[in-house]
This record gives C-alpha cells, sequence and structure tokens, in this order.
C-alpha cells in the first residue's frame, strides 16, 4: 500500500464511523415468485370429417376473419384514438428504455416491484426472479419493495394512491402519454415523512458541499461548482470527494457529476462523478474507493478514456440514502 492510500483510506475508515447504523442500504427482502399463466391453443379438423366439411369451414373462417378486420378499420376511422394504451412499438421501447435504467441504475440490494409483464421485461435485462415483487389486481400492494416500475397498468390499479401513500418521488421517468413509465422510489414511513427527510437531507447536502465548492482543493468546471452550492450532489459521493480533498496532495480535478434519471423530482440527487488525474494516481484512488464497505462502496467504478486524458468514473446506485450527513447521535439524546 503507497502512502497516498494508507492517508485516504484512513480518510474514509474515519468518515464511514460516523455513519448511523440505520443509513446502511436495505437488506434483500423475499420477493414472491413469478407463476407464468399461459394459453393452450387446440383443436384442428376433426378425424373423419368429410372434404367438403373441411371446405365449408375453412370458408367460414376466412369470411369471419375479414368481417372482423372490416370492423376493426371501420371502428378506427371513427375513433382515431381507439388503440389499447401500453402497446405497439413505441410503448416497446419505452419499456426496454426503463428496464435498461433499472438494470444499470438501482442497487441490487433492492427488491423491484412492477406488473407481470414489465417483470419479465426486467428479467430479460438482468434483474432475477427473487428481485422483483409481481403486482397483480386485487394483490397486495408494493410496501416491501424499495422501487416501483410504475406503468399505466400499475398507474390504473393504484390510482391517486401510487404517489400518495406508497412512492412520492420519481427517481427517473420515460416517455409520455398512455406510454409513460415512471421510476419510483417507495416511501416506507410515508410520503410525508419522507419529504421531511428529503428537505432536511437537501438542506444539510448544501451545507457539505457548499464548502467543497469554494475549496482551494477542488479543482472542477463552473456547472459542477454550482451542482455543489445547491447540494444537489449525492452524500455519499460528496463523502468520498471530500475525503480525497483532504488527504491528497494535490487538488481534485472534477470533470462533471452525473447520472440523474430523466424527469426526476426535486432534490433527487447527482450519483457519479467523473475525476481527472495520472493515471497512477487514479489506479491508487480505483484501489481505495473498491475496498469501500457499506453506503459508501459505489456500485461500478472505470478508469477509461475522456477528451484525451484518463478519467476515473465512480457512481453509485438508486435510490439514495437520506440522513447521511446528519450529526452523530450520543446516548441519552
Amino acid at each position: 500500500m503507497t502512502p497516498l492510500e494508507d492517508k485516504v483510506r484512513r480518510a474514509f475508515e474515519d468518515k464511514a464511523d460516523q455513519v448511523p447504523a440505520d443509513a446502511m442500504p436495505p437488506l434483500r427482502l423475499p420477493a414472491r415468485r413469478r407463476r407464468f399463466l399461459s394459453l393452450a391453443y387446440g383443436g384442428g379438423q376433426r378425424m373423419g370429417a368429410s372434404a367438403r366439411r373441411g371446405w365449408l369451414a375453412a370458408a367460414a373462417s376466412a369470411v369471419l376473419v375479414v368481417t372482423v378486420i372490416a370492423g376493426a378499420v371501420a371502428v378506427s376511422r371513427v375513433m382515431p384514438g381507439s388503440q389499447r394504451p401500453g402497446h405497439g412499438p413505441g410503448a416497446v421501447a419505452t419499456s426496454n428504455q426503463a428496464a435498461a435504467w433499472v438494470a444499470a441504475q438501482v442497487s441490487r440490494s433492492a427488491v423491484v416491484s412492477c406488473n407481470p409483464v414489465m417483470c419479465q421485461t426486467l428479467q430479460a435485462y438482468g434483474l432475477p426472479a427473487s428481485d422483483l415483487l409481481v403486482l397483480r389486481p386485487g394483490g397486495t400492494g408494493p410496501q416491501k419493495s424499495q422501487v416501483i416500475v410504475a406503468t399505466a397498468t400499475v398507474r390504473r390499479e393504484f390510482g391517486g394512491r401510487l404517489a400518495a401513500f406508497y412512492a412520492p418521488a420519481v427517481i427517473a421517468s420515460f416517455g409520455s402519454g398512455s406510454t409513460r413509465i415512471d421510476i419510483r422510489q417507495i416511501a416506507p414511513a410515508g410520503p410525508a415523512a419522507y419529504r421531511s427527510a428529503l428537505r432536511v437531507d437537501v438542506e444539510q447536502r448544501k451545507t457539505v458541499e457548499s464548502t467543497l465548492a469554494n475549496s482551494l482543493q477542488i479543482v472542477a468546471p463552473p456547472r459542477a461548482r454550482r451542482q455543489l452550492l445547491a447540494g444537489q450532489v449525492d452524500a455519499r459521493l460528496a463523502t468520498l470527494v471530500e475525503g480525497m480533498a483532504t488527504e491528497l496532495p494535490m487538488p481534485v480535478d472534477i470533470v462533471a457529476f452525473g447520472d440523474m434519471g430523466p424527469g426526476v423530482s426535486p432534490g433527487i440527487p447527482l450519483r457519479s462523478v467523473t475525476l481527472a488525474a495520472d493515471t497512477a494516481d487514479l489506479r491508487s484512488l480505483l484501489t481505495i474507493v473498491r475496498s469501500e464497505k457499506g453506503s459508501y462502496r459505489p456500485a461500478h467504478t472505470e478508469i477509461t478514456r475522456s477528451g484525451g486524458r484518463s478519467v476515473l468514473v465512480i457512481q453509485f446506485d438508486a435510490p439514495s440514502p437520506l440522513g447521511l450527513f446528519d450529526p452523530p447521535r450520543h446516548k441519552g439524546t
């Protein structure tokens, strides 16, 4: 271990000791197993039927098909908006976008609730069935999950209770109209408690991150400094950057913050940062960051090339925990 690694590791460990026990990511909860219902198509020509009867049956089927098609065309001309919502190429593309985002961004310790069709799409993108809570009409709600994929089907099922009772915050949104899919964060203690905790968290982020924005040990473009001043950076990420700025012999070169989902609710923070430095320094930082545990262990770290230079990408998963900047609670208080 190099002296640089040792210094930064000690700084991170000091920070980790200040994290309250209830700030750890939630444990994976048991999800109900998915049960697929299949349709069996049987029939066929009855043995011993005459050729004429078979011809008449085929002709009658053809007439029926033509009649149904003609009726459908007539209805569509009278009612241009009569196509069922949630179907068609646009809906499929939106489902794929939402599933890809969940697979890449949501914590693997989180249970994701979804309707059967969306759950199947999520499985196709790599989420195991044990991480999915399948929502069925008249069944239990999404309380035992941390994230809900709110398709049009889910919104119809839960109505106003979805935002008012279960999941007040949107952490990503895809599509529009009847094909819109919102990725929402479940509030286990209820929306009122969540909104109160979020307001406190944003103010605490502003206090801590404004110090980083004005630090001489931080090199950052104007946009990144404004994001720090506004408290828009995830507390886990800000803590790592603070440790680097405090202990490194050279300034921390921030290229950009990122990974905010599209269409998010106010207060949802940025969960990734791109840092620039010499390759050797980036490798030392990568080793340290990958050794972190609990809330401060990133979901993804990678040294890559951007703009002709080496950069380190650090990304935390969603949803972001609240209250990591709370002062330590002393016994008897």
